[in-house]
């Protein structure tokens, strides 16, 4: 399965979707599966706006994950429209108690990455032990990272 997201940062912090599922909550990467025909920066763009209710611009690959039988390309964008919060995609109906558990929009403070469960823990790590989160995304730019989560 190849999956796509987006590590969106702004002065509110990470963008993240809190999750609560089967009475564990977690936190993951704004993205999902990318459809045919499309290419994964185009699959990121689209569950952004789904997920978050935001437009976005792709500037960049930042990292390509390897998990089980998944491989999940993440991107660096900025935000040119939309309102946070306001996504519409189908996950963010499920109630708590549901199979699927629930969705919520959210913005995670950089400073509290460290006690978030924030998925995937590659990019997750990466962020926490950055000196400057921005730098890191920056640094990113040039050639995306391979990293390998494990279950």
């Amino acid at each position: 399965m190849i999956r796509a997201g987006v590590v969106l940062l702004s002065e509110h912090g990470i963008a993240a979707i809190e999750r609560v599922r089967d009475g564990r909550t977690y936190h993951v990467l704004p993205g999902g599966q990318v459809e045919d025909g499309e290419s994964p920066a185009e699959a990121a763009r689209r569950e952004v706006h789904e997920e978050l209710g935001l437009l976005v611009k792709i500037r960049a690959a930042v990292a390509v994950v390897h998990f089980g039988d998944s491989t999940q390309h993440y991107f660096v964008a900025d935000m040119i429209g939309g309102e946070f919060g306001t996504g519409d995609g189908p996950e963010l109906d499920s109630p708590v108690d549901s199979e699927r558990g629930s969705y919520r929009a959210v913005w995670l403070p950089v400073t509290d990455l460290a006690a978030c469960d924030l998925r995937p823990r590659p990019i997750a790590t990466a962020l926490q032990t950055a000196p400057d989160p921005w730098w890191l995304l920056e640094g990113w730019m040039e050639t995306p990272v391979v990293l390998e989560e494990s279950g």
